[in-house]
């Protein structure tokens, strides 16, 4: 949000604070807000956000997704939407009721830490599970135990979780619901940009990161035995996805053209608020 002061009208700019009301009746103003849930919704499940007909096949299935737009009310009020996920953004576009919104909405990946690859200081497997006691993590996690996969779950950290990243040789990451399938983005990227291993349960739609391929995926009945695997041939794997973190690699060649995208995403939002009638 560094780039707010590129905005040229003279206006109040709100980011994610619908209030104030009386002060939007005195002057111009603008609402920037935030699209950070999933979109991919399977149909026939119970759920309280607002949905639309989509057009996105499940894998596997004839069945389509459904579109949820959680908060779609203050979303729909404000005039411009950053959303996390290019995933999302596939979805949404996917539905023609929401034309309106998509054009609004921008995806900007979440880019949040420097990039740190070395090896240097990393020890263990870890998960980042807010509630571990969810039936499908719980099951999961105690199927890494019968596996003998020595794992951690760390949850509760709020501030300096690239710190976490970074001293980890590999981060787990499955769904927390069979219903809900957007690919954990918010976690995932951080954790590759700090130089982590990231395992992580097959995602639909997952090469529209952009980054897919220095995942490793698999089912969540594979995970395990994948965990195995790379923490045996950690140095090897860690140099077949990040390569010798130089400039010219793959990898960072890779992040930075994400970063790009993520500078002309918002130069368009700028714009959209910048030329708004």
């Amino acid at each position: 949000m560094d780039r707010l002061g590129d905005i040229k009208r003279n206006a109040v700019i709100f980011f994610e604070c619908p209030g104030l009301s009386l002060m939007k009746c005195l002057m111009p103003s603008f609402n920037i807000s935030l699209q950070i849930e999933h979109t991919l919704l399977k149909p026939d499940t119970t759920n309280t956000a607002l949905t639309f007909s989509g057009s996105l096949r499940i894998p596997n299935q004839e069945k389509l997704y459904l579109v949820r737009v959680d908060n779609f009310e203050k979303l729909k009020q404000a005039d411009v939407v950053i959303d996390y996920s290019r995933i999302n953004l596939f979805n949404i576009r996917s539905c023609s009721d929401l034309l309106a919104y998509s054009q609004k909405t921008f995806c900007i990946s979440p880019t949040l830490y420097s990039l740190r690859l070395s090896t240097v200081g990393r020890s263990g497997i870890i998960t980042l599970f807010g509630n571990p006691n969810i039936p499908r993590r719980k099951l999961f996690l105690e199927d890494l135990g019968k596996n003998q996969v020595i794992s951690k779950n760390i949850s509760g950290v709020y501030f300096g979780v690239e710190e976490i990243y970074q001293k980890a040789k590999i981060v787990i990451n499955i769904r927390q619901s069979d219903m809900y399938d957007t690919l954990e983005e918010l976690r995932v990227l951080p954790a590759l940009r700090s130089g982590a291993i990231v395992i992580c349960e097959n995602a639909p739609y997952m090469e529209k990161t952009a980054y897919s391929q220095f995942v490793i995926w698999g089912s969540i009945e594979e995970i395990p035995n994948l965990a195995i695997e790379v923490e045996k041939n950690y140095e090897a794997v860690h140099r077949r996805i990040f390569g010798d973190g130089s400039d010219n690699s793959l990898f960072v060649k890779r992040m930075r053209r994400i970063e790009k995208c993520n500078e002309l995403a918002m130069n368009k939002a700028i714009n959209l608020v910048n030329n708004r009638k």
